[in-house]
């Protein structure tokens, strides 16, 4: 849902401040020294950079505020891939919390103002970076908004997890790993006098359960309410000479032999909170996992060699993604070509299923359009793929849709920049054909070529020398070995003796084809769905076509966006519109059927009865241009995809006394089937959620940060179905 952004001033120093909480987003003296001796310094990073010995390193945040701190760590991040070409210290990922958002215009103007004024001056580039944030600023809804800064030349990428909303609740929703996830904390949120909601024992508490041991902290504050919480919680403490006219700050390791004695600290805190009316009560209990351990996720133990099958957009993107972490990759697939499934559609709506509920459905539809957004206009910049950004009208075509609008309008969840309502006076000038409905208009929607797709992904991850592609092989089986490894089983369809080839790490993306491999711990459904390709015509060429003496002029011709109501209408993409589409469960057959155009076309007829150019998609039924094609779907019982590990069989047996509710510490993470992954169920969204299910499943194959909430992970994870049915005591 929306979030409430900052409202901001200037102070007589030219620096901004918050008109809410009164206080500066950085130095009057010098924001940029502030944050280099601060939290740079602090932590020590540009040392602990060159020490490093994995390829990852992580910083979390609280208060993004103007992003000076994360901007200014790009800068010394460059400077040290500069330094240092060939260290294996190579990703960066920053973690940040942000209640009251910047809008797009005061960041602008705060940007253009350090452009002026040469505020990040130390290299070549300096405001890239920020040029490329404010391109791709952030709606104002709550959840995290991932954003990916690559630099090619340097090697290197940075990664920024920007969580909007209360800083608590945020930190809370972070997937945890078992061996920590942070490696320094920016302590920045305004001051404990001017936001005392933030600086809580709930806060030194997260911060324990989500640092891994050495992870270091610094802030600007040196307030004994914020000293004795992070004592209390397992960090060493000191204090330093504070920025500026400032006397003191604050800075400190997380530890292992800090989190022993933290006990008596904590019991000090609570000794002190008694007779200070202070609002901290810490007990030791607080410092546990609040993850459910039955959801826990794992990653990969070994990624050196990873094998993906499935050939459709889910593969492709996975593919693509792992490479550009410079992973090895093999993608194998059943047929000759890729996209020659239900990816293979010649073209597709790209558009969220929004509603007037903020329920778990609607937050991974919005998130994940966000996020594929961004994803394809950055894919398309480097190997470019067919399709338009031409927007989308849901059409309030009857009392139901009307209704169900008027509560979408009604419920103001979602940002105007997202979707609005507009009149059929309206809709029409956008779509530039009389619509006779009131209609939601989504200006980022479109449409998109699915195999042009799918091909810009595998030509852009094989132009890195890093993936391996392999066409007629079906997998007949996989088994995860006592080493960790994997072995799968193919069969080409030529030989009689089937073959065994051995990877790390195995992922499947198949769609349909998971039905197969999944049955005994994932419930898949498989739906059979037809889509037309409606021929085009000019006027002249329409009379010939149809011998129609008197055909009116062709305006359907002239649509210029996505019409959506039961299915989608495109506009004319290289001379037809794509409309569907049908669902037949449990028919797995492909050959086009006439029935089913009849019903497709009837279908929209229906939808768009009112609209006076209806006649021309009437006349076009008969067009022997027309084609269609049918593929079958792959979806889940609750409709929403599926990914991470696949789960072990024996789940059934250690979970059985789910339905007793016990708390959650009886319980053990989990097994699942070792260094075996899956993301499959993407249903008729794909287009729509492909690009963020394939994020989320590299980030955890990789160990690294989740790019969403842990509730809604929880609601993507392949186990569910069996954690379901052992609550309900239902037979599966």
């Amino acid at each position: 849902m929306k979030v409430t952004s900052a409202n901001i001033s200037f102070n007589p120093e030219n620096t901004p401040t918050s008109q809410d909480f009164n206080d500066v987003y950085f130095s009057n003296t010098n924001g940029v020294d502030e944050t280099d001796y601060v939290f740079i310094g602090g932590n020590d990073l540009l040392s602990r950079w060159e020490n490093h010995t994995h390829a990852n390193f992580c910083i979390a945040e609280t208060g993004f505020g103007t992003g000076l701190n994360f901007f200014r760590t790009i800068q010394h991040f460059k400077f040290f891939r500069q330094k240092n070409p060939e260290h294996l210290l190579t990703n960066l990922h920053f973690i940040s919390t942000e209640k009251h958002p910047l809008t797009k215009a005061d960041a602008s103007n705060i940007y253009q103002k350090w452009r002026n004024e040469r505020f990040l001056v130390s290299c070549d580039d300096e405001y890239a970076d920020l040029a490329q944030w404010i391109r791709q600023y952030p709606l104002a809804v709550e959840g995290i908004h991932r954003r990916h800064f690559t630099n090619m030349t340097l090697k290197c990428e940075v990664v920024l997890d920007l969580h909007y909303g209360d800083a608590i609740d945020s930190l809370l929703q972070i997937q945890q790993t078992p061996n920590g996830l942070v490696d320094a904390w920016f302590l920045d949120g305004f001051a404990p006098s001017k936001n005392d909601s933030m600086w809580t024992q709930a806060l030194y508490e997260i911060m324990a359960r989500l640092s891994k041991f050495g992870c270091t902290f610094a802030t600007f504050t040196a307030a004994g309410l914020v000293k004795r919480g992070l004592l209390a919680v397992g960090f060493n403490v000191e204090k330093r000479k504070g920025f500026g006219k400032k006397r003191e700050m604050l800075i400190g390791t997380f530890s292992q032999d800090s989190c022993q004695q933290s006990t008596n600290d904590i019991q000090a805190a609570l000794v002190y909170s008694d007779t200070h009316n202070s609002n901290m009560s810490f007990t030791p209990q607080k410092l546990k996992s609040n993850q459910a351990p039955y959801f826990i996720r794992t990653g990969s133990s070994n990624t050196h060699k990873i094998t993906i099958v499935g050939n459709g957009l889910a593969g492709a993107m996975v593919a693509l993604k792992l490479t550009q972490q410079g992973k090895k990759v093999e993608l194998l697939w059943q047929g000759n070509t890729p996209a020659d499934g239900a990816s293979g559609n010649p073209v597709g709506g790209f558009y969220p299923q929004l509603n007037a509920q903020n329920n778990q459905a609607s937050q991974l539809q919005l998130h994940s359009f966000l996020y594929a957004v961004e994803f394809y206009k950055s894919l398309n910049e480097q190997h470019a793929f067919e399709h338009q950004w031409c927007g989308a009208l849901q059409l309030a075509f009857n009392e139901n849709t009307q209704t169900r609008l008027s509560k979408l309008a009604g419920s103001q969840l979602w940002p105007i920049d997202l979707a609005r309502i507009v009149s059929a006076q309206q809709a029409s000038e956008i779509a530039k054909v009389p619509i006779p409905y009131n209609c939601l208009h989504i200006p980022d929607a479109g449409w998109i070529s699915p195999p042009s797709l799918v091909a810009a992904c595998i030509e852009q991850a094989q132009s890195s020398g890093l993936l391996n592609l392999r066409s007629n092989q079906r997998i007949l089986g996989y088994l995860s070995d006592e080493n960790n490894g994997v072995s799968l089983q193919l069969s080409d369809g030529k030989q009689i003796a089937n073959k065994t080839i051995n990877t790390d790490t195995l992922i499947i993306a198949l769609g349909e084809g998971c039905e197969p491999l999944l049955k005994k711990v994932v419930p898949l459904r498989l739906t059979r769905g037809q889509v037309e390709m409606v021929a085009a015509h000019s006027q002249h060429q329409q009379q010939q076509v149809l011998d129609l003496p008197n055909a009116p002029a062709n305006k359907m011709s002239a649509l210029q966006t996505l019409l959506c109501h039961k299915g989608y209408f495109t506009p004319q993409v290289n001379g037809f519109h794509s409309l569907g589409s049908t669902y037949v469960k449990n028919d797995l057959n492909c050959e086009p059927r006439q029935a089913e155009t009849d019903a497709n076309l009837d279908m929209h007829c229906e939808s768009m009865k009112k609209a006076n150019w209806l006649v021309e998609l009437e006349n076009a039924r008969e067009n022997k241009a027309n084609y269609a094609r049918a593929a079958i779907r792959c979806s889940t019982p609750d409709h929403l995809p599926v990914v991470g590990n696949v789960p072990a069989q024996s789940q059934f047996d250690e979970l059985a006394d789910l339905y007793k509710a016990l708390p959650l510490t009886h319980y053990s993470t989990a097994s699942v089937e070792r260094n075996v992954f899956v993301l499959t169920g993407l249903g008729s969204r794909g287009l729509t959620t492909a690009p963020l299910m394939a994020e989320i499943l590299v980030s955890q194959v990789l160990n690294k940060p989740m790019p969403l909430s842990k509730s809604l992970l929880d609601a993507l994870n392949p186990n569910r179905f069996i954690v379901r049915s052992l609550i309900r005591r239902q037979t599966w």
